[in-house]
């Protein structure tokens, strides 16, 4: 069952669902609650980057096996920071591809679990937020990593900290789970 926006404010009140900074009333639509994009925001380095790290006459292809990566390892090496403008934005130009964070970190009961989705209007501009893998599962908490890649036309200027870039949607369970939340990402504060 979706949670109504008052069921999102009597969880939030109870302390069944966590917050942090606490949400403001024009957050909430009638059955989600939209969060905003963090400061940290990074991009994967180009071919021609990684090769001038390397040494004269070293040329090496990148391949990566899906099944067998460690992912923070590889951002920690292949990913760099957004440049940012003077007053904080970046540039998201058209087919690019970049990881942030929501700005708002969560906490989610055994009971209640939550998908992250874009919203219909950065939608219609080109913006994904969220490419795949949407679910938020019962028991989770930390900040909510977004894939986020311009599909538009026209390069987009993001503010962080101030533009609302997602929106959660809340899930009651039928009953608390079984196992464990399997997951190497609970309690995540940074992208890598």
């Amino acid at each position: 069952m979706i949670l109504s926006d008052g069921e999102i404010e009597e969880a939030l009140g109870n302390g069944e669902i966590v917050i942090d900074p606490p949400p403001s009333e024009d957050q909430f639509t009638t059955s989600a609650v939209d969060l905003h994009l963090g400061d940290e925001i990074l991009e994967l380095k180009t071919f021609e980057q990684l090769q001038s790290e390397e040494p004269d006459g070293v040329i090496r292809p990148i391949l990566i096996d899906p099944g067998e990566i460690d992912i923070y390892p590889y951002l920690q090496k292949y990913a760099k920071p957004v440049p940012r403008a003077s007053d904080g934005s970046f540039m998201l130009p058209p087919h690019k591809f970049v990881l942030g964070k929501t700005l708002e970190k969560i906490k989610l009961p055994r009971t209640i679990a939550a998908r992250v989705e874009g919203r219909s209007t950065l939608a219609r501009l080109g913006l994904v937020v969220h490419l795949t893998a949407p679910t938020i599962h019962a028991g989770f908490s930390g900040r909510i990593i977004l894939e986020m890649c311009n599909f538009g036309t026209y390069p987009l200027q993001i503010q962080p900290k101030n533009l609302e870039i997602c929106q959660l949607i809340f899930e009651r369970l039928g009953r608390e789970p079984k196992g464990p939340v399997r997951t190497v990402y609970v309690d995540q504060e940074t992208i890598r």
